[in-house]
């Protein structure tokens, strides 16, 4: 199993075991040697005090105090002391078996036993087992220093080993060129870090997918500025070299239209740019009246539209005010009032709706022109796509719409008008 989780536990597992059973043969080995110490130590008093009991005078002698710390006494039956290891230390009397009593405030632990009314009283201060197990206590630190070094230790490396993958996809993003967006291998990395190589791959191949949107848009945007600025030059040059007024005023005449094309595509492009997603926490948001913003529009192009002698106006309008950038639905109603009039051949008609529900706005631009074909729809809303005609435009337009009415989180769709044409509905939540 390729996975951080095992291997950490692998390592402190391996690390525990190892550690237990060194410092468990540590300590055993120590705790016997303590063991033994307090045992020859007992035997030790032991012997002082046979030798006492049998009257080898032991005062003679400069006993350390560990030899005088076990104190033995002896009663008869009448409780006649017949034996006391120190005299000294007349040490009272206690009950059968083991108790703990203060005595010239010292206290002192005795076992007491009687065998046909003799009775044997052997007794010892505490303070001498709070010595021992003091000095005990501190052999202790040994194992448990050992036990520190040793586990950390292991433990450091196995942080280090759990880890080296992480260090090795830094490593890996760090010596990437920056157009180098090839997927990262999942095969060399822990499963835990599976979540994180998807995204990087996932954003890799959205970057790589933007990276190319970008250079087609900056091919596609130097197509389409070649053809107008061409027709100008040439216009241009048969405006400055030919003789013939009717040549030079159809050249004018041409040159014109050129420039008028030029210029809607500068303007077609600024607004796509303009309305690029990164910039969406950029615009202003205010309540805009959509019946009012589209009577406005219609008046813009009011002129164009008679230029072709289409009837352009409102069919159905309801008073709409909804949450949004003015601006932005400004551009959007152009836009597809602009489309409508381009491809409604003369003497048409556009009707323009504006309604709404207790939830959306709903927005309307009805021609009848030659419409789009069904498997065509979801295309033309691509930049830069146009449809085989010969009507000049930008293939911007719709590209341009559904952009903004998506930064709206509305929806846009196209449909066939009733007696033939292209019908565009727009729906917008009025917040």
């Amino acid at each position: 199993m390729n996975s951080v989780l095992a291997r950490l536990l692998a390592w402190q597992i391996g690390t525990l075991i190892i550690t237990a059973a060194f410092v468990t043969a540590l300590t055993y080995r120590m705790t016997w040697t303590e063991f033994s110490r307090s045992r020859d130590l007992s035997l030790e008093q032991v012997a002082w005090a046979v030798m006492r009991h049998h009257g080898m005078h032991p005062e003679i002698y400069d006993l350390s105090n560990r030899q005088q710390s076990v104190i033995s006494q002896v009663w008869d039956k009448d409780g006649k002391l017949l034996f006391a290891s120190r005299p000294d230390q007349p040490l009272p009397r206690q009950n059968a078996g083991f108790s703990t009593f203060t005595w010239q405030e010292q206290e002192w632990h005795a076992v007491v036993i009687e065998d046909r009314g003799t009775f044997v009283q052997v007794a010892n201060p505490s303070d001498s087992h709070a010595l021992w197990f003091r000095e005990f206590g501190s052999s202790l630190i040994v194992p448990f220093s050992v036990l520190v070094i040793i586990m950390g230790s292991f433990i450091a490396i196995a942080a280090a080993q759990a880890f080296q993958p992480l260090r090795q996809l830094r490593q890996e993003i760090r010596e990437r060129a920056p157009g180098f967006l090839s997927p990262i291998p999942r095969e060399q990395y822990p499963d835990e870090m599976l979540v994180i190589v998807d995204a990087l791959n996932d954003m890799f191949q959205r970057l790589d997918q933007a990276f190319l949107a970008r250079q087609r848009f900056i091919a596609d945007a130097a197509h389409e500025l070649r053809t107008p600025l061409t027709a100008l030059q040439l216009n241009a040059q048969v405006v400055s070299g030919e003789g013939d007024p009717l040549v030079r005023q159809e050249a004018l005449k041409n040159l014109r239209s050129g420039v008028d094309r030029a210029a809607h595509l500068v303007s077609q492009l600024l607004n796509l740019a303009r309305f690029d997603p990164q910039f969406a926490g950029k615009r202003t948001i205010a309540t805009v009246d959509l019946l009012e913003l589209a009577k406005t529009v219609i008046i813009e192009c009011d002129i164009l539209a008679a230029a072709k002698d289409i009837d352009l106006g409102l069919a159905e309008q309801m008073p709409t005010a909804l949450t949004g950038e003015p601006e932005a639905l400004r551009v959007l109603l152009s836009n597809l009032i602009d489309n409508a009039i381009r491809y409604t051949p003369a003497a048409g008609r556009i009707d323009i709706s504006v309604t709404h529900d207790q939830e959306s706005a709903r927005l309307i631009v009805a021609d009848n022109g030659p419409g789009i074909p069904l498997g065509e729809r979801e295309r033309v809303f691509e930049a830069f796509c146009r449809l085989a005609t010969t009507i000049p435009g930008s293939g911007l337009g719709l590209a341009i719409a559904r952009e903004i009415v998506r930064q709206h989180d509305g929806q846009i769709a196209l449909d066939d008008t009733p007696g033939g044409g292209l019908t565009v509905r727009v729906e917008l939540p009025l917040r």
